[in-house]
């Protein structure tokens, strides 16, 4: 089976797969939980769009960004 660009470069670089960190990112749960953050971006791209304010943009991606990497975490 070919490996995708990511699963290559994580080789490439030699990063190793067996921290709990990166067993973490293979779970159920996380996947769940990636699926509810692109649907939350999806979400807050569209609403973005509709207000077409920079300020709301920029403000709403930074705030996004920090609750994606907060929901993500373990």
């Amino acid at each position: 089976m070919r490996k995708n660009i990511i699963e290559r470069l994580i080789t490439f670089l030699g990063i190793p797969q067996n921290t709990p960190e990166f067993r973490w990112t293979k779970t159920p749960l996380y996947k769940k939980r990636l699926g509810a953050v692109k649907y939350t971006w999806m979400l807050a791209g569209i609403i973005m769009l509709v207000v077409a304010q920079p300020a709301f943009i920029l403000g709403s991606s930074l705030f996004l960004t920090f609750l994606s990497f907060a929901f993500l975490e373990k």
